[in-house]
């Protein structure tokens, strides 16, 4: 055989090559998701962690969310559509499950938004009651519990927060990269995780350097020792009171200062919502860009 047709042979050999390697299946994995509210609202926060003593144990924490998404990095988007509304204080419940994920990176968003007419219980450990009480306030969390101070007395609260948002480009709280890696012909276990310590925030716009506080919101309660929305809406940021509707002070007899940087929140109830609204993380304390949705 001549020295050109083993060229022309070679060159049919490597086209053939390559087209076997085209016609290949892409690898591809899943990713299932549980929503957590870890330790905080399962078991609460002891009073070494408040800056004024308090302890705090939740006895439910409601979580209206939803849509989670993933974008690949040529666009593509996968996303389980639905919502949710969960009491995450019982325990960790799942979130998601996507198949037939190309193997790689992949960005992540997810929707924290009042419940709506399509939004499921699947716990069932949400009344009816929470549920019409979420719909009609527009709230997304719906928190109860106890707060204990020595020598004060034990309070109680019931809380609600009209958090609307899309929770976009998310951190990945285990490496600090964006989004997550699908494995190939594997799973990527991921979690949305629900950092309940935001609702006792001292400072908005920043993780870094906040001390967490209860005696504002304390002051609020009325005579039955009950903390309410409506309460903590009477709580203005700027003229701080205690329950005797004295200046509120620490424990050093200085002013107590919420400090709202850029956000223009007047009251103590719209300063805790907008501290939770980026309160739910990725896989433990990844932090994701909030875009509002009303």
């Amino acid at each position: 055989m001549s020295t050109r047709s083993w060229m022309k042979r070679g060159a049919l050999f490597g086209v053939l090559a390559l087209g076997g390697v085209g016609c290949e299946p892409a690898a591809e994995g899943e990713v299932r998701v549980t929503l957590s509210g870890g330790d905080g609202t399962q078991r609460g926060y002891n009073d070494h962690l408040f800056q004024d003593g308090w302890s705090v144990q939740f006895t439910k924490y409601l979580v209206s969310v939803g849509d989670f998404t993933l974008t690949s990095a040529t666009g593509e988007k996968r996303t389980a559509a639905g919502q949710v509304l969960v009491d995450v204080q019982k325990g960790d419940m799942p979130l998601a499950h996507l198949e037939g994920l190309a193997a790689g990176r992949w960005s992540v968003g997810f929707r924290v938004a009042p419940p709506g007419a399509d939004t499921t219980l699947p716990d069932g450990n949400v009344s009816p009651e929470d549920l019409e009480r979420m719909r009609s306030k527009g709230y997304s969390y719906w928190v109860e519990g106890i707060a204990t101070k020595a020598n004060v007395g034990v309070y109680t609260f019931r809380m609600g927060f009209p958090v609307n948002a899309r929770m976009v480009d998310c951190v990945n709280g285990v490496d600090g990269t964006l989004g997550i890696v699908v494995p190939e012909n594997s799973v990527a276990q991921t979690e949305v995780t629900i950092h309940a310590e935001h609702m006792f925030y001292d400072r908005l716009g920043t993780h870094r350097g906040v001390l967490l506080r209860f005696d504002a919101l304390a002051a609020t309660a009325n005579a039955d020792k009950v903390i309410t929305p409506e309460g903590l809406a009477s709580q203005r940021l700027l003229d701080l009171r205690d329950s005797e509707g004295r200046e509120l002070k620490d424990a050093q007899g200085k002013p107590v200062v919420y400090e709202p940087g850029a956000y223009t929140v007047k009251t103590l109830q719209e300063f805790v919502t907008q501290s939770i609204v980026d309160q739910a993380h990725l896989n433990g304390g990844g932090v994701c860009t909030v875009a509002h949705e009303g």
